[in-house]
């Protein structure tokens, strides 16, 4: 049967995941094994809102085909929009510790599915898709809508402007989530050197040096916003 409804969308690449397969398959099996693991912890986190305690797995659903990831709500209420932005940050800071780097999207809008028949249609699915594969980096950017009802939640400070590279070699203002800012802690050397930050992938993809220009450019774009991110007074002094 399929449902329809306004929702936030989020759409993810597993970067360089083709070329882990083909180097390693058992080493590319376990990373994506890994990650799914972690979902199924990041379901269970709760959170409160509107005086009530939300669980985040009661919000959303997750789907894996191969080097993509889609994440849908179960709405677009204000606790559908703290679970998939609470969702997309853990996964994507559980991805990097796993060292598979992810690109995408988040969007709202109506979106249909049929589980039973695993089909997925919407325009904020393809509107997630283009706004992250757009990016010459690995991070998350998010439509206007997403960044104003976070604004209007006050979770704001997890959403920030940014002039995101694009593979056309332009420069676009995007809203995007500031990842580096929520998982602060984890950042223990700073600056952030492309050296240091491209290590743990090593024996997924090789060496930096190996790499091809646009992918090292992605290392370089990445490494840049982190450390804005963690640099900026602005946005350091809430977590004080």
């Amino acid at each position: 049967m399929k449902e329809s409804h306004n929702r936030f969308v989020a759409h993810f690449d597993m970067l360089g995941m083709k070329q882990a397969v083909l180097r390693n398959v058992e080493e590319a099996w376990g990373a994506l094994s890994d990650i799914n693991e972690a979902r199924k912890r990041i379901y269970k986190i709760s959170f409160e809102i509107k005086d009530r305690r939300r669980i985040v797995a009661d919000r959303v659903r997750t789907f894996f085909f191969s080097d993509t990831v889609i994440i849908f709500t179960k709405s677009d209420e204000p606790e559908d929009l703290y679970a998939i932005l609470i969702l997309s940050s853990e996964l994507f800071s559980n991805s990097l510790h796993r060292c598979v780097p992810l690109r995408g999207g988040i969007a709202h809008g109506e979106f249909f599915f049929n589980l039973k028949e695993s089909l997925f249609l919407g325009k904020p699915l393809i509107r997630a898709y283009k706004i992250g594969e757009c990016a010459q980096w690995i991070g998350i950017v998010v439509d206007q809508f997403v960044a104003e009802k976070a604004k209007l939640y006050q979770i704001d400070q997890e959403i920030i402007e940014w002039d995101v590279p694009e593979k056309d070699n332009g420069i676009k203002e995007e809203f995007v989530l500031n990842w580096p800012w929520i998982f602060r802690n984890n950042f223990t050397l700073k600056p952030v050197t492309v050296d240091s930050f491209y290590e743990a992938f090593e024996p997924l993809f090789g060496p930096y040096h190996d790499l091809r220009e646009s992918d090292k450019t992605k290392y370089r774009n990445t490494v840049t916003f982190i450390n804005f991110a963690l640099n900026n007074p602005k946005l350091n002094k809430s977590s004080t």
